[in-house]
């Protein structure tokens, strides 16, 4: 095909399937990008769920902790009560 061979209206065909696709590609971007989003909040959302949770099992465990503590504490005076 010569260049003399190509119309104003295969052009212009070409231009506007062109443009369909570039459409098509700005609309798939944009579902990526608010997926995306919604990934980073989510995200965010769950690190903070996990980092409430940490705190509450640190907590937990230093009240464990210091029962143990406590509890071996009594064993040696009742061992020492028993002698």
């Amino acid at each position: 095909m010569n260049v003399g061979d190509i119309s104003n209206r295969d052009i212009m065909q070409a231009i506007t399937e062109l443009g369909q696709q570039v459409s098509g590609l700005a609309n798939r971007m944009e579902k990526i990008e608010t997926r995306v989003s919604d990934l980073e909040i989510e995200v965010k959302r769950a690190g903070n769920e996990l980092k409430q949770d940490i705190r509450k099992l640190d907590a937990k465990f230093s009240v464990l902790s210091d029962s143990v503590v406590e509890t071996k504490a009594d064993m040696k005076l009742l061992k020492q009560n028993q002698h």
